[in-house]
């Protein structure tokens, strides 16, 4: 496993689309322009999402640093919330605040394309991960999300519910 993970691949994979919808975005504002987005409440749940995306981005990517040593699965910190933490503080959290304060469908496709992207690509890190752990990292990857920082069974109804 490599201190950059999957990251080359997916630079590789989305770098032309990003560079292209930027250009598009630039050239042409109006766009895939969500205009019904522009409003002062959106703007400010985006700005809201953006600062914690912007924390959790740092906070992941300093345990990483601290903690990342070849041979040792990272489980704590904001790898309890999501395997991939500092992919998921841009994914779902960065780039989106951008889409909503910019009122901009672009800038949402470029989140879109990312995952994407990153699910054609953390396969082979995936791979490793369970080749080098084993059990260890099968048993972390059924209790953490692999992108989303929610709890996993947040939704999973009781299996004594009233609708059986």
């Amino acid at each position: 496993m490599t201190l950059f993970g999957c990251g080359p691949k997916l630079a590789i994979l989305c770098l032309p689309y990003i560079i292209l919808s930027l250009t598009v975005m630039f050239r042409y504002p109006e766009f895939l322009n969500l205009g019904f987005l522009d409003l002062a409440i959106i703007k400010y749940l985006g700005i809201v999402w953006l600062v914690l995306g912007v924390i959790f981005w740092i906070y992941s990517a300093v345990h990483f640093i601290k903690h990342f040593k070849p041979g040792v699965l990272i489980t704590d910190g904001p790898f309890a919330l999501s395997r991939n933490p500092i992919y998921s503080s841009i994914i779902v959290f960065i780039i989106p605040s951008l889409g909503l304060i910019f009122h901009s469908g672009i800038i949402l496709s470029i989140a879109l394309v990312l995952y994407l992207g990153f699910r054609l690509s953390i396969h082979g890190e995936t791979i490793v991960l369970r080749r080098i752990f084993g059990e260890e990292y099968d048993r972390y990857e059924r209790s953490v999300n692999e992108m989303f920082p929610f709890p996993r069974n947040i939704f999973r109804m009781s299996s004594t519910s009233s609708l059986q």
